[in-house]
C-alpha cells in the first residue's frame, strides 16, 4: 500500500455543493431504477415549446396557459428535452431569451398505474434552469427555485380523476437570475428611448459562462409502493483491515418496516449483512478504493441492497460505493459530516481566513495571459513565488486548479503571440516545468483550465466563447491537446503500475 502522504489529496469534497444539494432537497430524491417494485417512464423527447415574449414576460400567467393545451393559447415550437433551447433554433431572439418559457408534453400513463391506488405515481424533473413552476391537467402541483437540482411531486392523486384523460404535464421555466441565485445576476433595464425600444432590458451576469436555459435533464414518471425506502445514509470508514459500512435507511408509508441489508463485493458475494433501519456493516480484509495507477487493483467498489417487504431497491449511486483512507466518501445523497471540507480556493476568503483549517490548498494562476499578458518569461519566477508562498506559509499541499491560456484554434505564429495556439502551448510547458519541479515536494495535482472550448456572453473579450480549451467545441484537437498527451503517458508510465499492453511511448 502507498504511504497515507500521497492520499492527501482525494481528501478534497466541496462543502458548499454539498451543503446546497442537502438544505434545498426535502426529502431522499433517490434516483429512480427500475426494480421489481418500481416502473420509470421516460418522458424525453420532443416538447411542445414557447418564449413568452410579452413586455412583462408574465402573459402566459396572465392569460393561464397551463389550463389548456399550450398549442391552443397560440403557435409553439417543437423543443427537444433535455437540452438548453438557446442553441436549438437559429433565432437570435431565443439563444439570449431572458424570461419565462413554456414546455408541455401529454403522456398515457399505464393504466396498471392508474388502477392500482397502492402506487404511488411521481413526477421528477432532473434539472430545470432556473426557477419552475409545473402543472398537471391544469393543476398547479409544484414549484422549484434552483437550476441545478431535481424535484419532484406525487400525481397519482390527480391522474385517477379521470382515468381516460391523457395527463398533460405543463412547465414554466424562467432563467432570470438576480442576486439571490446560484449562480447570481442583475437585470438592467434601459429607459433611455433615444437609444433603446420600449421594454428593453439586459441580463447582466457575473460569471464566464453562457446562461444556457431549459430543461437540462431527463423529465421521468415513477412509481413506487405505498411503503418505500425513501433515503439511504452511507458513511464508510475502516480500522486496520476492518471496513466499516455505517447505514441509515429512510422508510415512508409504513411504522415499522422490516428491513435486510446485504453488502456485495464486485465478484457479487455477500460480505456483511444486516437488519433493521440503521447499523454498520462490517467486511473483514476490506478492499480499500484506490485510483487508476495509484494501486495494483484500482477503483474497488462494493454494491449494498436493501429488501423491504420483499421488494428490492438497490441505492447507490453508480450502483456502489468505496471506502478510501480516513475518508467518508459515500455514494447516495447524504452529507459526510466527518470531512465536510477540505479544500480551498486562491481567492480572498484563502489568503484571509480558510487556508489553515484544511488539508489541500487549491490555487489558480493565468500568468503572462491575465497578469503580464504576453510575457511568457515571467511564468517561471511567478509560478514558483506562489507556490513558495503558500507552502512556506501553511505548510500543506497544493493543487493547481486552474491554468491555461486562450488560442483560436488555426490561428499560428513564430515567435508565439497571445492566441495562437503555440502561446498556448509553451504556456502550458512553462507550467510543466514548475509543476514537475514542485511535485516531487508538495504539488500533488494539476487541473488544466479547460478541456474544451465554451460559449460565454457576448463581449469584446470573447471570441465567440471562451477559447482556453485544448480541445475546439466539436472535441477537435489543438496543439496543446498532444502536449497533455505526453506528459500524461509519461506521469502514467512512471507509476509502474501501467500494463504493458496500454504503454504509450513519450515521443510523438
Amino acid at each position: 500500500m502507498d504511504p497515507p502522504e500521497r492520499l492527501g489529496m482525494f481528501r478534497v469534497v466541496c462543502l458548499l455543493a454539498v451543503l446546497d444539494t442537502v438544505c434545498l432537497l426535502d426529502t431522499g430524491m433517490l434516483f429512480p431504477r427500475e426494480s421489481s417494485s418500481r416502473e420509470v417512464k421516460e418522458l424525453n423527447g420532443l416538447w411542445d415549446f414557447r418564449a413568452d415574449k410579452s413586455p412583462n414576460r408574465n402573459q402566459g400567467f396572465d392569460r393561464a396557459w397551463y389550463k389548456s393545451r399550450l398549442a391552443e393559447t397560440g403557435p409553439v415550437i417543437d423543443m427537444p428535452v433535455p437540452a438548453s433551447y438557446n442553441d436549438i433554433t437559429q433565432d437570435p431572439a431565443l439563444r439570449d431569451f431572458i424570461g419565462w418559457v413554456w414546455y408541455e408534453r401529454e403522456v398515457v400513463v399505464p393504466a396498471r398505474w392508474v388502477a392500482d391506488e397502492g402506487t404511488r405515481v411521481v413526477l421528477r424533473v432532473g434539472s430545470a434552469h432556473y426557477y419552475s413552476v409545473v402543472w398537471v391537467n391544469g393543476v398547479k402541483v409544484t414549484e422549484h427555485d434552483g437550476g441545478h437540482l431535481p424535484f419532484e411531486v406525487e400525481i397519482g392523486s390527480l391522474i385517477r380523476k379521470d382515468p381516460t384523460v391523457p395527463c398533460r404535464i405543463t412547465i414554466a421555466v424562467n432563467n432570470t437570475l438576480t442576486l439571490e441565485t446560484l449562480p447570481p445576476g442583475t437585470i438592467q433595464h434601459m429607459d433611455d428611448r433615444t437609444k433603446y425600444p420600449e421594454g428593453f432590458f439586459v441580463q447582466n451576469i457575473y460569471f464566464d459562462f453562457f446562461n444556457y436555459a431549459g430543461i437540462h435533464r431527463p423529465v421521468l414518471l415513477y412509481t413506487t409502493p405505498k411503503a418505500y425506502v425513501d433515503d439511504i445514509t452511507v458513511v464508510t470508514d475502516f480500522l486496520d483491515n476492518t471496513g466499516l459500512v455505517k447505514y441509515n435507511v429512510s422508510v415512508q408509508g409504513a411504522a415499522n418496516a422490516t428491513l435486510s441489508v446485504t453488502l456485495i463485493d464486485k465478484d457479487g458475494r455477500c460480505v456483511a449483512t444486516s437488519n433493521g433501519p440503521a447499523g454498520v456493516l462490517k467486511v473483514v480484509d476490506v478492499k480499500l478504493w484506490w485510483p487508476y495507477l495509484m494501486h495494483d487493483n484500482p477503483g474497488y467498489l462494493y454494491s449494498m441492497e436493501v429488501r423491504q417487504h420483499g421488494y428490492i431497491r438497490i441505492q447507490t449511486r453508480n450502483g456502489a460505493f468505496c471506502f478510501s483512507y480516513r475518508t467518508l466518501i459515500q455514494h447516495t445523497k447524504a452529507l459526510d459530516p466527518a470531512r465536510p471540507v477540505t479544500y480551498i480556493t486562491d481567492s480572498n476568503y484563502a489568503r484571509d481566513k480558510g487556508a489553515p483549517y484544511v488539508d489541500v490548498i487549491c490555487v489558480n494562476s493565468y500568468f503572462s495571459w491575465y497578469h503580464d499578458p504576453g510575457h511568457l518569461e515571467v511564468i517561471p519566477i511567478q509560478l514558483n513565488t506562489q507556490f513558495e508562498n503558500w507552502y512556506g506559509k501553511y505548510q500543506k499541499p497544493i493543487i493547481q486548479s486552474e491554468y491555461g491560456a486562450d488560442a483560436v484554434p488555426g490561428i499560428h505564429s513564430d515567435p508565439p503571440v497571445m492566441f495562437t495556439e503555440e502561446y498556448q502551448k509553451v504556456v502550458l510547458q512553462s507550467y510543466h516545468n514548475v509543476f514537475d519541479q514542485k511535485r516531487k515536494q508538495y504539488v500533488i495535482g494539476e487541473l488544466i483550465w479547460n478541456f474544451a472550448d465554451f460559449m460565454t456572453v457576448q463581449g469584446i473579450t470573447r471570441v465567440v466563447g471562451n477559447k482556453k480549451g485544448v480541445f475546439t467545441r466539436q472535441r477537435q484537437p489543438k496543439a496543446a491537446a498532444f502536449i497533455l498527451r505526453e506528459r500524461y503517458w509519461r506521469l502514467a508510465n512512471e507509476t509502474g503500475r501501467l500494463p504493458p499492453w496500454t504503454k504509450y511511448p513519450c515521443s510523438l
